[in-house]
């Protein structure tokens, strides 16, 4: 099982579904146990909710998205770039 620490660790991934089977059973193990960290886990999950419907509520402005999406787009660029075979040079 795991300690207080681990499951402290966990529980954002564990919010995020980014946990393996194994691990999810061991952090809701580990939650059903012990208090505070339950309580620690359902402060989390109740701010996360609280945050994303709040969220819905907001719009980016225009230039915001615009500038993202320009920021998004070279950094795509840079990784194919990356990622494509250099020619080979004559040496």
């Amino acid at each position: 099982m795991i300690n207080c620490q681990d499951c402290a660790k966990a529980l954002n991934p564990y919010l995020d579904r980014e946990l393996s089977d194994e691990d999810i059973v061991e952090v809701r193990r580990h939650l059903d146990a012990c208090g505070g960290c339950l309580h620690v886990f359902q402060f989390q999950e109740s701010l996360r909710r609280l945050v994303r419907v709040r969220c819905q509520e907001q719009v980016a402005p225009e230039s915001l998205r615009r500038r993202i999406s320009m920021s998004l787009a070279i950094e795509q660029t840079r990784i194919v770039q990356r990622r494509a075979p250099r020619a080979a040079s004559p040496e």
